[in-house]
């Protein structure tokens, strides 16, 4: 709750109601705290709708229901929420909150986890595995200002604003809610640490996967099998979301208790591939090829399309890196770009395409090693065609 006691800001404007948010209140049961009684963080439907966030290390805290310690908020949405392997990173839904880096540093959030629990009719319940199971957590260690990672919860992950509402945005880029708050993070593995860093594609939260419900026998409470594994739900979709906040008697005498402020639930927008994507897209395998004076070449990792990305972020890119992007695509062109970079070191090597193919569709922009006749002598070149500027760019 320390967060909530943060000065009021001006925070990003939103739609309330939004095709992929969730857009009913089903229950509120709220638990014991000093905020519960507070009509500015007490009203459930403030859940409903996109979020409204800041920056990592500045929550916005306008849009927010408070949990209270040990409570819970059952939300739905109007259509299924779809389990599909295609989405970015796997994930499926997105829960937002106040959640913060602590001076700015993500390895040490303040952090009021909630356990996520999912349902296809509202009465049977599956429980999103988390990497530390409730009854494991303790409070004031892993919750509060904490170095310990989560997976699995909700409130561990911040929202950011639009960033043209933004004093200091990330990208010069314009996005609507619908936009910016279906695009996940990449969860943390456990493994890869730089996943902990914020993304900048994004508008923050915590992204889940319906492939990680498993059976529970009680609220938080996985069940498990005769060989002590947990049982999977093999859930296909849900329709309901049980938030609830995992850990009771934490806090302190400064900050009161520590309980989960949720700001809302979101389904994650699908990512198209490179060749794929014409108006709005979220292309997630994506490996830039060339570096260009407006911005970069990327192509899709089967070397089967490539787009010219134009761009003045101060973001650097280099060629072999990976990234997952977001932008406005036309005529292979990408602007008004978003993207982090996922990976690096890729192996970039140019697809063998005679002079005649460049001006194929497909080709514009790939990396080709190209021959024919160029200024009236047999040549062969590696570079791309640019279809923007109708000639070829040579390596």
């Amino acid at each position: 709750m320390k967060h909530l006691l943060i000065a009021a800001l001006l925070c990003a404007s939103s739609s309330l109601f939004g095709s992929p948010f969730a857009s009913e209140v089903i229950d509120y049961s709220p638990g014991p705290g000093q905020f519960v009684k507070n009509r500015l963080y007490n009203d459930p439907s403030r859940a409903l709708g996109a979020p409204m966030g800041l920056y990592v290390d500045v929550p916005c805290n306008d849009s927010l229901v408070t949990l209270g310690d040990g409570g819970s908020i059952t939300l739905a949405f109007d259509t299924p929420v779809k389990d599909d392997p295609a989405n970015p990173y796997g994930m499926d839904f997105i829960v937002f909150s106040n959640a913060m880096f602590v001076g700015g540093d993500p390895y040490y959030r303040f952090q009021e986890p909630a356990f996520v629990e999912i349902s296809p009719d509202g009465e049977r319940w599956y429980l999103i595995l988390p990497n530390i199971l409730p009854a494991d957590m303790e409070g004031n260690v892993d919750t509060g200002n904490s170095e310990t990672p989560l997976r699995g919860y909700a409130e561990f992950t911040p929202t950011v604003g639009l960033p043209q509402d933004l004093e200091t945005p990330y990208f010069n880029a314009t996005r609507t809610a619908e936009q910016l708050y279906t695009v996940p993070e990449r969860p943390y593995d456990g493994e890869d640490d730089e996943s902990l860093e914020f993304d900048k594609v994004s508008g923050g939260g915590d992204a889940f996967d319906i492939a990680d419900a498993v059976v529970e026998t009680l609220p938080g409470v996985p069940a498990r099998d005769a060989g002590g594994n947990f049982i999977k739900a093999n859930l296909k979709e849900f329709k309901y979301i049980r938030l609830t906040d995992a850990v009771t008697g934490d806090g302190s005498q400064l900050f009161g208790e520590i309980s989960a402020e949720i700001d809302a639930v979101a389904k994650v927008s699908p990512a198209v591939s490179v060749g794929g994507a014409e108006g709005y897209g979220v292309i997630t395998e994506a490996v830039v090829t060339f570096i260009t004076e407006d911005g970069f070449i990327i192509e899709s990792p089967d070397r089967s399309a490539a787009a010219k990305v134009i761009t003045d972020s101060e973001e650097e890119v280099e060629v072999g890196d990976k990234l997952t992007i977001t932008g406005n695509v036309g005529n292979r062109i990408l602007t008004d770009a978003m993207f982090t970079v996922t990976s690096k070191g890729h192996d970039v090597k140019p697809v063998g395409m005679a002079k005649e193919k460049l001006t194929d569709a497909l080709a514009a922009y790939m990396y080709v090693r190209t021959w024919g006749v160029f200024d009236g002598e047999f040549k062969i070149l590696e570079g791309y065609y640019d279809k923007q500027k109708g000639g070829f760019i040579e390596k």
